[in-house]
């Protein structure tokens, strides 16, 4: 048994269990009686105590991290060097670690991604700013809440800007997975190490897997310094580039290619969460003009924007541009032009028709042409676009002739600028008719708000204040024989304190007194009635709610207040019942088309012979994946079927087996390219030809090859001689010959 569990330091930390294992220091909940909370408390291992390097360092800890004050930093309250035990108490952080989470995730959406990194980022930015470098970023060392605060801790292994400039030492510390190249070759490093390491992270967590990974840790610290990290969007297509950008800059190699300080990712993340189709030009590997396409979003936008967004947009998706086809239709012989007006009907149509086909073809619209024909385009509705993160003003403007968009409630706190849309009352991507009114809500622009005065208000009213000024609030419950039951004890930060508002406000709430207090029963797999008596015999008041559960009908599955703890009488124990029924939970699946798909199509979800989801009318020519959401419960086989409307062909997907209660799918079979060639959902290369009239007066055109679905038939050509034809005029058009006819893409 742990012979720390159940001491007391210092007359005032119980230690109740040990909650973390580290290289030199194990971490414990304490109970501390004094102010009556938990805390976290590191305790120095007793092979370690002796050792001098390893106490300079987790003196370091307690030294470099008692200077910092920033909510995405964990606290330290208290330091103890005694001749037995050396710890230090921190703020006890009910949470997991950032390392659990991405392993149970797998990959992080990079929405979620940006938040989490841009707390980090602040975090360490505090830390640069007071001449401190964590230089021990990975995902162990990072704490997060249920509602994604990050917490940053162990600065154990931290040293001073300025000690650094004085020694640097050969021997390398950190995890080697995510040390920057400078340091795992023992150079002097400052905060840019930091942002290497950050930049390792965020490729984890957008692509699943550490760029440099082996069995070997000498082998990855010579990966770090040496090679050149695979592209996320080759492992995660649906990383945005403007988002890869931001990765591969924070792992640059050279310190000085990298971003300059941690404001300065943030800026870009930041600007490119306000648009997310935005490119930076810092790297051109996707075969896009980076540099063009930034200035041309800067021209357009800057008079619109602040300094903090001015040059960055989204391109306006609604307005095609199209490529002008200029055809020059001339007579440089005098005599040809004396007979313009003598042109039959023939002629001219046929002329007309050429140039017509050849626009058509240039333009890549005679499929859409062939699905308005056929009714497969309805023009009075589109899907809703995404206006978040988007200026009110320019996105009233952009959808004018769309949507009716209206300001709804008052504005918000937010992070973003003021006049920003925030949220919107119809779902992106929902199905909606031209006009539709559509109610928003704006930002007020004010980032930065002040802690109010909560002293003496119940949770419920001081919870209502503290989220009216902006911020979300985190309730802790102590005991305390002084203050009455739900009443505010204090807040931290303190109240007058100005902050973002995107920190969260931890209030301290009173149990009452720790005398009057009971121990609550264990009810967990009882009878309701059973559980029911049990907790009133105790003293306490229940509260019964019903949730859907494998276990038998009102069965106790879980209950709120924990088991044999301390709990004030006038708490209410809530216990959940079982319904009976298992759980239906919803897995998302993804079905992504092949590149050269063409058409209308329906997808139908089939649970045997049973339809469990029916998606219709995707067109191919406006989308490039489908989304079908599988609800359930427990484990089921699911087949996915893909019909063809434009011609009633089907063929199946796939084959997927959905666990309900993990929330995931595995594939048991699956060939998505072979199902859209079954329905004749692939479009076929066709090669178009222009052909010469012995009618058509002179005119250069241009060989094009366009895969289109149909053609129309073009007038005939005595002499297909080459890409670029002179076509003399005639009066008489002259008949096709045999071949001409026979073979229409013979060039």
């Amino acid at each position: 048994m742990d012979k720390n569990i159940g001491a007391m330091l210092d007359g005032r930390y119980e230690i109740q269990k040990r909650i973390g294992v580290g290289g030199m220091a194990d971490v414990y909940m304490a109970y501390d009686i004094e102010e009556s909370r938990e805390v976290a408390v590191k305790i120095l291992k007793n092979e370690f105590i002796n050792n001098d390097e390893f106490l300079r360092r987790f003196k370091n800890e307690s030294k470099a991290v008692s200077m910092l004050s920033h909510p995405n930093i964990v606290k330290i309250l208290d330091v103890g060097f005694n001749d037995d035990v050396r710890f230090i108490v921190m703020e006890y952080i009910d949470g997991i670690t950032l390392r659990d989470y991405i392993e149970k995730e797998g990959r992080v959406d990079w929405k979620e991604a940006s938040h989490l990194i841009i707390q980090i980022l602040r975090a360490l930015q505090h830390a640069h700013d007071r001449g401190i470098i964590h230089r021990d970023i990975k995902p162990q060392n990072i704490m997060m809440f249920e509602d994604g605060t990050i917490k940053v801790m162990d600065f154990g292994i931290a040293k001073f800007t300025y000690e650094l400039g004085i020694t640097a030492t050969a021997q390398t510390i950190g995890s080697v997975h995510y040390i920057s190249p400078e340091q795992a070759c023992g150079k002097p490093i400052d905060g840019k190490s930091d942002i290497y390491s950050v930049g390792i992270l965020m490729y984890e967590m957008l692509t699943g897997k550490k760029p440099f990974d082996t069995d070997n840790p000498v082998t990855v610290a010579l990966m770090q310094m040496q090679n050149k990290a695979e592209l996320p969007r080759n492992i995660n297509p649906n990383i945005p580039e403007g988002m890869e950008e931001i990765v591969l800059k924070a792992i640059e190699k050279d310190p000085d290619n990298r971003y300059q300080s941690a404001n300065d990712m943030i800026k870009d993340i930041e600007r490119f969460k306000s648009y997310p189709d935005m490119v930076f030009g810092y790297y051109e590997n996707t075969g896009r003009n980076y540099q063009t396409e930034r200035a041309y979003q800067s021209e357009r936008f800057s008079s619109s924007r602040d300094q903090e967004r001015e040059s960055y947009n989204e391109p306006d998706n609604d307005t095609e541009e199209l490529a002008e086809a200029n055809y020059y239709v001339g007579d440089n012989n005098e005599e040809n032009a004396e007979d313009k007006g003598k042109k039959s009907t023939f002629v001219k149509v046929a002329s007309a028709a050429t140039v017509i086909v050849i626009i058509l073809v240039v333009a890549g619209i005679i499929g859409l042409i062939n699905n308005i024909i056929k009714g497969g385009n309805n023009k009075s509705q589109f899907d809703m676009p995404d206006l978040t993160r988007y200026d009110y003003t320019e996105m009233v403007e952009k959808y004018k002739d769309k949507l009716n968009i209206q300001i709804k409630g008052d504005p918000v706190y937010s992070q973003y600028v003021e006049n920003t849309i925030v949220s919107q009352s119809v779902d992106v991507g929902t199905k909606v008719t031209k006009g539709i009114t559509v109610y928003v809500t704006v930002s007020n622009g004010k980032n930065i708000s002040v802690v109010p005065d909560v002293s003496g208000l119940t949770s419920e009213e001081a919870v209502a204040l503290i989220n009216k000024n902006g911020f979300s609030v985190e309730q802790k419950q102590i005991f305390n024989d002084e203050i009455p039951f739900n009443t505010v004890i204090r807040v931290s930060p303190e109240s007058g304190t100005e902050m973002e508002i995107s920190n969260i406000v931890i209030l301290y709430v009173s149990k009452g007194a720790q005398t009057d207090a009971r121990i609550v029963p264990d009810v967990v797999g009882k009878t309701k009635e059973v559980a029911v008596k049990m907790l009133e015999d105790a003293g306490f008041k229940v509260s019964v709610e019903e949730k859907d559960s494998k276990e038998p009908k009102e069965t106790v599955i879980s209950q709120n207040l924990q088991a044999d703890t301390l709990a004030s009488p006038d708490e209410k124990v809530i216990i959940y019942v079982s319904s009976g029924k298992a759980p239906v939970s919803e897995v998302p699946i993804i079905i992504d088309f092949p590149e050269n798909a063409s058409g209308t199509f329906k997808f139908i979800a089939y649970e045997d012979d049973k339809i469990v989801v029916e998606k219709k009318g995707v067109n191919a020519a406006e989308a490039i994946s489908v989304k079908l959401d599988i609800s359930g419960s427990e484990t089921k086989t699911i087949r996915i079927e893909l019909h063809n409307t434009e011609n009633g062909m089907s063929a199946d997907i796939g084959t997927y087996k959905f666990d309900f209660e993990q929330k995931k799918y595995d594939v048991i079979n699956q060939d998505i390219a072979k199902a859209f060639e079954a329905v004749e959902g692939i479009k076929k290369p066709v090669t178009i030809q222009t052909q010469a009239m012995t009618t058509a007066p002179p005119v250069t055109t241009t060989h094009i090859t366009e895969k289109v679905t149909e053609s129309a038939p073009l007038p005939p050509t005595e002499t297909p001689e080459s890409s670029t034809e002179q076509i003399p005029p005639s009066e008489t058009p002259a008949p096709p010959s045999a071949s001409q006819q026979q073979q229409p893409d013979s060039q």
